[in-house]
């Protein structure tokens, strides 16, 4: 049931440069908005504090909303994925790196400006597979993550797409960290 490192890393590869292509091609087709234009910005000392902060908290609250008793099972389904999978400090960053990066670049930078900000957001949490009908503890959490997806997509709007990468980037550092200490944890129980 776990990911295997081999396997998380052909993924972030994927998802920098394979979600950045795929953003590319989707707006060749678009008369409004060009792939380029995606990558201005008025000041990065602003928007990536901006970003990192914004990301940090909802880390944080994440993390608060998975401590729930309710959202126990969910929690540790999470950290099931990862059980057995040795991440180093440097994995951590490079699949932060690629998920805050390549993601961004798909559903803000992209399909965002043709879909809105809210459909946007609740489709990047459906696609990651945190909605489950069968699975209501599970569904709350992707719910919260919605509302996290949005923000992302309203320090593109008010920021740039920097701040959002450095939210995104931010808010998987800190969970990455948490699901290595509970997938931990749960080696520790079952020995």
């Amino acid at each position: 049931m776990g990911l295997s490192k081999k396997a998380m890393f052909g993924l972030s590869v994927f998802t920098l440069f394979g979600f950045s292509g795929i953003a590319y091609f989707i707006l060749l087709f678009s008369e409004t908005v060009q792939y380029f234009d995606m990558f201005k910005y008025d000041n990065l000392f602003l928007s990536v504090p901006v970003g990192l902060a914004f990301g940090a908290v909802g880390a944080l609250a994440g993390i608060l909303l998975l401590k729930l008793p309710q959202l126990q099972e969910t929690n540790t389904f999470y950290a099931k994925l990862f059980k057995g999978m040795e991440l180093h400090w440097t994995d951590i960053l490079f699949y932060s790196f690629c998920a805050g990066v390549g993601e961004e670049i798909l559903f803000r930078g992209a399909l965002q400006p043709l879909l809105g900000l809210w459909w946007t957001a609740i489709l990047f949490v459906i696609l990651h597979g945190y909605i489950v009908l069968s699975d209501l503890r599970k569904s709350i959490y992707g719910f919260f993550l919605i509302f996290v997806s949005a923000g992302f997509g309203y320090l593109t709007l008010y920021f740039d797409i920097y701040a959002a990468m450095a939210a995104h980037f931010i808010f998987d550092v800190i969970m990455f960290i948490k699901l290595k200490q509970d997938s931990k944890s749960i080696d520790d129980q079952n020995e």
